[in-house]
């Protein structure tokens, strides 16, 4: 089964970002494209999650309305991706300097949890539980 839904995120130092995703989370790139400047474009995956991102600063009408956390004054949407284990992501999350948000935890939805912001201030959800399973 593959990813369905993949968020697309927008990065200052998309390199730096794509190189700190892998390690805090556990992220493999499945693509990259580099471009001047910056990434134009990747693919990283997760266990059966994809994201897509690149640089800020892209040409085009689509890539000039993406905004940083910091720009746009906090954050619009988050990521939440469902992992095996979400106790390992949170520890690799925690060695690696992510900001906690949500300390892991058993959710009242089912599973367990936790929320961070990576080197950006994307914020990202980690859960086992079963989005798909209605627990009220």
């Amino acid at each position: 089964m593959s990813s369905t839904t993949i968020p697309i995120i927008r990065y200052r130092d998309a390199g730096a970002a794509i190189s700190w995703l892998c390690r805090a989370f556990g992220f493999q790139v499945f693509l990259r494209v580099d471009g001047s400047p910056g990434v134009e474009h990747a693919r990283l995956i997760l266990e059966k999650n994809m994201v897509m991102l690149a640089s800020l600063g892209r040409k085009g009408r689509f890539e000039q309305s993406f905004k940083a956390p910091g720009a746009a004054g906090g954050i619009t949407q988050c990521v939440l991706l469902t992992v095996e284990s979400p106790d390992r992501v949170y520890q690799s999350a925690v060695a690696s300097g992510a900001k906690i948000i949500d300390e892991i935890a058993d959710f009242e939805f089912g599973g367990r949890l936790f929320s961070c912001e990576d080197i950006e201030s994307h914020v990202w959800v980690f859960s086992s539980g079963d989005a798909w399973k209605r627990t009220w």
